[in-house]
């Protein structure tokens, strides 16, 4: 079942909170492309919001506007809604470099109105290489 959202801050810390618990990213390193489950219960930034138990939307591995347009019956409304901003909290997740990341996690604060400032934010970017 995919859990419900009231706010796209409120899924957005919580995806990266998740993220930093995890670890990592959840990654395919022979495509090169992240996954949305790698099926030993981590998940992408967009995968820890969507239904855990549905393995075919959850085996997709392409972009957000992709599962939204392959999947649009499936995909939380609240991305529906917000899709250039899940993008960017998408690449946050996918990109490898903190310098990066610290770029991405901007770009939620300043074009998305998204508060960045709690500690699971600058958490993600440490997790970055340098």
């Amino acid at each position: 079942m995919t859990k419900q959202f009231n706010s796209a801050q409120e899924a957005c810390d919580y995806s990266v909170q998740k993220l930093v618990e995890q670890g990592g990213r959840c990654y395919n390193k022979a495509r090169g492309r992240c996954l949305h489950s790698d099926g030993q219960g981590n998940h992408c930034a967009i995968g820890w919001l969507l239904d855990p138990d549905n393995k075919k939307l959850m085996g997709y591995d392409g972009s957000v506007q992709g599962v939204v347009d392959g999947f649009p019956d499936e995909i939380p409304q609240i991305i529906k809604d917000n899709l250039d901003m899940f993008a960017v909290l998408q690449d946050f997740h996918d990109e490898g470099y903190s310098i990066v990341r610290e770029a991405y996690r901007n770009r939620l604060r300043d074009n998305h109105d998204i508060d960045t400032s709690g500690d699971h934010w600058q958490q993600w970017v440490d997790m970055g290489a340098e």
